[in-house]
């Protein structure tokens, strides 16, 4: 068939092809897991010179500063309708993904969580924030401009705080235009107030390559692999340094 058939081909027999040869190369999609997306983009040397830090990143970019980062829950399906979960019924699913490493899965949760709840453990991110990593460290071996990561962890009220703090939570606290989208965020004073603070550090950024905003966060500093420089955005912001690697670590090596 010749390409420009396609473009008389409808959208739905579209996605229904690529639904079914997604199927037949990959399997089945899981939300939650590294088998959950569908079509992306194909390097072609051209448009998309390459993946995006595979190998490396692109020659064009390597003096552009990078501010990268995630989300508490992303695309997991989150517990956090659960309200009467119990540690015990939290382990025993657990049991079900980790095994006899369950246990310890607990543990470096909590190493990285202290205050965290049954319904957290179920709700971990085990996607993008192993891959956030991956691109933070190969792109700051390139040492060529800095690199600034950022975590989400404001859950939102909304939905009798249900949600979580999900896929693209961030980006109308970055954009200062929650009043766009309440349902998500909610329009409370703390809301405000995080927007605030998040819009300022990017609009740092796109004006100097830089997020910090003095009197409003904590000193910023790019991001290296030792330290793990990352600013967790919540009711009250602050740097932590590798706070997830081991977690992240286990998670991926299962």
């Amino acid at each position: 068939m010749m390409l420009s058939k396609l473009e008389t081909v409808p959208y739905e027999d579209l996605v229904k092809a690529g639904n079914e040869a997604i199927l037949k190369l990959f399997g089945p999609r899981k939300p939650g897991s590294k088998t959950m997306f569908g079509f992306a983009p194909s390097a072609d040397g051209q448009v998309l010179l390459q993946q995006p830090f595979s190998p490396g990143f692109a020659e064009i970019s390597k003096d552009v500063p990078l501010l990268i980062g995630t989300t508490l829950n992303e695309l997991i399906k989150t517990a956090y309708d659960e309200k009467d979960l119990s540690m015990e019924q939290a382990r025993s699913r657990l049991t079900k993904i980790y095994g006899e490493d369950t246990n310890q899965f607990i543990r470096l949760y909590e190493k990285t969580y202290p205050d965290f709840t049954p319904q957290d453990l179920l709700s971990v991110d085990t996607v993008f924030r192993p891959g956030t990593i991956m691109a933070a460290d190969a792109r700051t071996k390139q040492e060529s401009a800095p690199v600034y990561t950022y975590f989400l962890a404001w859950k939102s009220p909304e939905d009798g705080a249900t949600k979580g703090s999900f896929h693209g939570l961030d980006i109308p606290l970055a954009f200062n235009n929650i009043d766009l989208k309440p349902e998500w965020t909610g329009t409370t004073k703390e809301a405000y107030d995080l927007a605030d603070k998040m819009s300022s550090a990017w609009l740092n950024f796109a004006k100097t390559g830089n997020p910090n905003v003095e009197g409003k966060l904590p000193d910023w500093e790019p991001y290296s692999i030792d330290n793990g420089e990352t600013m967790i955005f919540n009711e009250k912001c602050r740097i932590v340094n590798n706070h997830d690697r081991e977690l992240m670590s286990f998670i991926i090596s299962k």
